[in-house]
């Protein structure tokens, strides 16, 4: 049978079962690092996907590990950055172990900082590996398809995961809000084959509006912008139309000034003080573009808001509110006759020279 995203996305939930359980081994040896290093000021160098879901856990992990977080991206960092006196540790992020920039990023810093490096990884044989002092896996397996779903949402765990023990090692959680914070993220797991599902129903109810759209934007708030760049990511890399996400303020100072009827809009709602400013700028926008969705914790409150109907931290909240973008690019990129198994740009990554 053809491997699709699907069948990733079908996977997640086994594996943020996996990793949740294996908790304590696969992280032995860096909860050793942190108590030996005790790094505060932590800077992580990610790109692409990689990027969103350190900007997805960035809130997470410095509220339970009590530390300071700055995400650059390592190309840039390469060539104009510098590695700041008060930075202690650097988390290198990449999924296959080959991205180029962000390889070349950690060389930097052994070469001008001196400062510990862990990598963050899928592939323990990969270049990336090489050159930190520290490797965390990330046991997700490999995707076949260049799309990547199951292993973003485990990227999102580990580093939680991470979160907590360094919270540990650095005395900021005790032992009991530790198993406290594990128990809520295993909580949330047992959520996903739900929210597949009522996403599958949404997308089935929707599917002829949301396969004609052509341009959207998702729009998100604290934890939730990481969740809106990665649809970004997503549409983009599947759908191939103009896709963006925005911070909710940020979108309200410029970039809603270009909407019409052709635009698709999607508010990422948590239970949180925003909300209700989420709200009401979906509301402003209605008259302009009819076509506006919901993505939210909570229940449906009318017939284009796609209610997950969950308990969660709103800290958590990225761990599982990226599975309805992940499933809904895949939908509507087929659902235009788009073959997602076809490769495109194939010469890419040996022209430019992306990837080791």
């Amino acid at each position: 049978m053809k491997e699709t995203m699907m069948t990733y996305v079908a996977e997640e939930y086994e594996v943020c079962k996996s990793i949740v359980s294996q908790a304590d081994p696969l992280l032995r040896s860096f909860t050793a690092f942190m108590s030996e290093h005790k790094p505060k000021q932590w800077l992580i160098l990610a790109t692409g996907s990689s990027a969103n879901a350190a900007l997805s856990v960035k809130y997470y992990m410095e509220k339970v590990a009590g530390i300071s977080i700055e995400i650059q991206e390592p190309f840039n960092f390469v060539h104009y950055e510098k590695v700041k006196p008060s930075v202690d540790l650097v988390l290198a992020i990449s999924q296959s172990g080959h991205s180029f920039s962000t390889i070349e990023a950690i060389k930097k810093v052994q070469k001008e900082g001196k400062v510990p490096s862990i990598a963050l990884t899928a592939n323990l044989d990969s270049p990336i590996t090489q050159h930190a002092d520290q490797v965390v896996e990330i046991q997700c397996g490999v995707e076949k398809v260049g799309f990547v779903t199951k292993g973003f949402t485990a990227t999102v765990l580990t580093a939680m995961l991470m979160g907590v023990k360094a919270g540990i090692a650095l005395g900021n959680l005790g032992e009991e809000e530790a198993k406290q914070e594990i128990t809520k993220l295993a909580a949330l797991i047992e959520q996903i084959p739900g929210i597949i599902a009522k996403t599958e129903a949404f997308y089935t109810k929707h599917a002829a509006e949301l396969v004609g759209g052509e341009r959207f934007a998702a729009i998100g708030y604290g934890p939730t912008v990481g969740t809106a760049k990665e649809c970004e990511t997503k549409f983009t890399e599947t759908v191939r139309v103009p896709t963006h996400g925005f911070e909710l303020e940020a979108y309200m100072h410029g970039p809603y000034l270009e909407v019409d009827d052709s635009h698709m809009l999607f508010f990422i709602q948590t239970d949180s003080v925003l909300k209700e400013r989420s709200e009401r700028l979906k509301q402003y926008m209605l008259p302009y573009t009819s076509h506006c969705f919901t993505i939210s914790q909570s229940a449906a409150a009318d017939d284009k808001t796609l209610g997950l109907d969950i308990a969660m931290d709103e800290w958590m909240s990225p761990l599982v509110m990226v599975i309805p973008f992940q499933i809904l690019s895949y939908r509507i990129a087929t659902g235009k006759g788009i073959d997602l198994g076809v490769r495109i740009f194939d010469d890419f990554d040996k022209v430019l020279k992306s990837k080791v």
